[in-house]
């Protein structure tokens, strides 16, 4: 039975394979295209597919984030889903968090006619209340 579980840290390895090559040993086989491990104590592999259907845009996207990270050592935050007895998981959402104690507070412009950008905000406001501190893998909600 799948847990969902959360976990805060920087990347320590980023690959993107071939359809049906997927990641880990038989008994904690992950059937993905996009795999990372981060540095954070909880161990093991996250995933996600990238394939052909309604989910790519946002594993894209996903991906996307998580070479922005690796490229700049940023650290992520990663929703996982993952079977009892199991250190390999699938991916379900990925984060970029910007530290709170690194970043100049900027006051909000509202963009005329623009309901992205309010949307925008309330998104990036719940990722930050999500977030975990010292890499430590916790229990997410759905």
């Amino acid at each position: 039975m799948a847990n969902l579980w959360e976990t805060t840290g920087n990347l320590v390895f980023l690959r993107a394979n071939d359809l049906g090559t997927g990641y880990g040993p038989p008994t904690d086989f992950l059937d993905v295209e996009a795999v990372f491990i981060q540095n954070s104590l909880s161990g093991g592999a996250r995933g996600f597919q990238m394939r052909n259907d309604q989910y790519l845009p946002a594993r894209q996207a996903m991906f996307s984030l998580l070479r922005d990270a690796f490229v700049h050592n940023l650290p992520v935050t990663a929703d996982y889903e993952i079977d009892t007895g199991k250190q390999n998981g699938i991916a379900i959402r990925i984060a970029l968090v910007r530290s709170q104690a690194n970043s100049t507070p900027v006051a909000a412009q509202p963009v005329a006619g623009s309901q992205a950008a309010s949307a925008a905000s309330k998104t990036t406001a719940a990722a930050a209340k999500a977030t975990t501190a010292g890499g430590k893998a916790r229990k997410a909600s759905k």
